[in-house]
């Protein structure tokens, strides 16, 4: 019997991070939507399909528990156990299929199973067999984070994928992968230049494929040449889960489920006139033309008491990651840009502001001066717009294990800018989630760890590197060529990253010292 299934295992999926699958970011979402999260700070946590388990050792540094893993791509368990054994957080790593691992006899009960993207790519057989570990092995009062691709945003580009899915069936085995994806995305171009009426009476069909041409061919390869692929309505996910004794609870991503910011006041209005979660985000996703849903379900929720929802925001606490002068006026939303009103963010932004990287407390927050004019509802709902944009973080008083974890973890993930630049996110054990750090920044840390200290020090000290394996930097899409443009690009990179991102690295404690008081900053 073939072991993949019908799976692409040519090429690995991607080294992708995703915060929403975090335990911080999971308990937020449930507490906007006022529903109890029965786990601790210290939860059992299981991934179905974690790939090359960045998200899994991510969250498991930065944070306390037990994290499971399963992926039977045995390529990608290698890397994920590479990361596991640099933090040295508790992470178990399985290459099982999801019946193999269903099977085991040492599984315990888990508070939360995510399923990032899987649900959409395997058979009917192996989502009976995701609703079985779910049935036996999530306790009551667990969550289900599932994300997936959905109607109506897929239906213009079904056609396409249905085109390159079957050539690399017609194909065979005679072309290696990266081949084959060039080939595939080939055969569809040649239909649509041949006068497609398909492509000329679907604009965003043809919009859609003239990016995925750029895209990372490890993503084209899962998304479009699997043999099982699915994509689903949002009720066919929530009947279908239902029968694993799930409840659905609302969106892991924060922004979605605030109509203010996604929907026209027309859309407002109208999708005020429905009462059930089925009909209502059934007819949200076709306002928004939604394509890709991430979901939280429980299994038993428990609604909040209005005291119980005030006094858990009361205890809440965050902190920024990026500077506060950084924040844009404007967030991009269902509705385009949406301006982020003054009178209400700016003395919100200001205050978040102060102290770097002290942790605020809602219940400080609501007393603060410059902010007692604001509504305490007001005041909540700032602060989940900012962290679902991304400009802050639930936080946490970090323990001295994950200290050490997440400093392990990062000084593996800088080290590897020196060979790949697949992983770009350094974890925080203050906010148990990880931040963006592009390769040239790892390798200003890296610059940082051999003992320089100033922009010249370190644009030199990359300049080098980069000279020796041959690479220079792209502007704008363009390479530059002078070895002076070059070191002066980089320079100015090294004034930015000292400036702005190294005392945001310090502040989420991803980075201990300070510069600018003569003490190197180190991983």
């Amino acid at each position: 019997m073939d072991w993949t299934q019908g799976y692409f295992t040519e090429l690995g999926y991607t080294f992708g991070y995703y915060r929403e699958l975090s335990p911080a970011m999971l308990r937020l979402a449930c507490l906007c939507r006022g529903v109890e999260t029965g786990f601790g700070d210290a939860p059992n946590y299981l991934e179905l399909g974690s790939g090359q388990g960045v998200s899994l050792n991510i969250h498991a540094a930065g944070s306390s528990g037990s994290y499971w893993g399963c992926d039977f791509n045995p390529a990608q368990t290698v890397e994920a156990r590479k990361l596991a054994e640099a933090s040295g957080a508790d992470v178990q790593i399985s290459d099982d299929s999801f019946e193999e691992f269903a099977a085991g006899s040492d599984l315990p009960q888990f508070d939360i199973i995510a399923l990032h993207g899987v649900w959409s790519w395997v058979s009917a057989a192996n989502r009976a067999m995701i609703k079985q570990i779910i049935r036996k092995r999530l306790r009551p009062g667990g969550i289900v984070y599932v994300s997936y691709n959905c109607l109506p945003g897929w239906a213009p580009i079904v056609p396409i994928r249905h085109l390159m899915s079957l050539y690399k069936r017609q194909s065979g085995d005679m072309s290696g992968p990266t081949q084959l994806i060039e080939e595939a995305l080939r055969f569809t171009k040649e239909i649509a230049d041949a006068g497609s009426m398909f492509f000329r009476q679907n604009p965003f069909a043809g919009h859609h494929f003239g990016q995925l041409v750029r895209q990372d061919p490890n993503y084209i390869a899962h998304e479009y040449l699997n043999a099982d692929w699915h994509v689903d309505h949002f009720s066919d996910v929530a009947e279908s889960l239902a029968e694993a004794k799930l409840t659905f609870v609302g969106s892991a991503r924060l922004l979605d489920d605030i109509d203010s910011l996604q929907l026209s006041p027309e859309g407002q209005a109208h999708i005020a006139k429905f009462n059930t979660p089925l009909m209502r985000e059934t007819v949200r996703d076709h306002l928004v033309n939604r394509r890709f849903r991430s979901d939280i379900f429980v299994k038993g929720p428990r609604k909040l008491s209005n005291i119980e929802q005030r006094e858990a925001w009361y205890s809440q606490t965050f902190l920024l990651s990026i500077p506060a002068d950084e924040i844009p006026k404007k967030i991009p939303s269902g509705q385009g840009e949406v301006e982020l009103p003054a009178e209400l963010y700016d003395p919100v932004i200001e205050v978040l502001g102060n102290d770097l990287g002290q942790i605020k407390r809602v219940r400080e927050l609501a007393k603060h001066p410059k902010l007692g004019g604001i509504d305490f509802h007001q005041l909540v709902e700032s602060l989940v717009v900012l962290t679902g944009a991304g400009f802050l973080q639930p936080a946490q008083e970090p323990t001295d294990t994950a200290l050490d974890q997440c400093r392990a973890l990062n000084h593996y993930i800088v080290k590897q800018a020196r060979v790949s630049m697949d992983l770009h996110h350094l974890v925080s054990p203050v906010t148990g989630c990880a931040i963006g750090v592009s390769q040239i920044t790892q390798l200003f840390i890296l610059a940082l760890d051999d003992g320089l200290k100033n922009a010249d020090e370190l644009a030199t000290h990359v300049w080098d590197f980069l000279e020796e394996v041959g690479e220079r930097l792209v502007k704008q899409g363009k390479k530059i060529e002078s070895d002076s443009e070059n070191i002066a690009e980089l320079r100015k990179m090294a004034e930015r990253f000292l400036k702005i991102e190294l005392p945001t690295l310090q502040s989420l404690r991803i980075l201990e010292g300070r510069v600018s008081t003569g003490k190197t900053a180190t991983v």
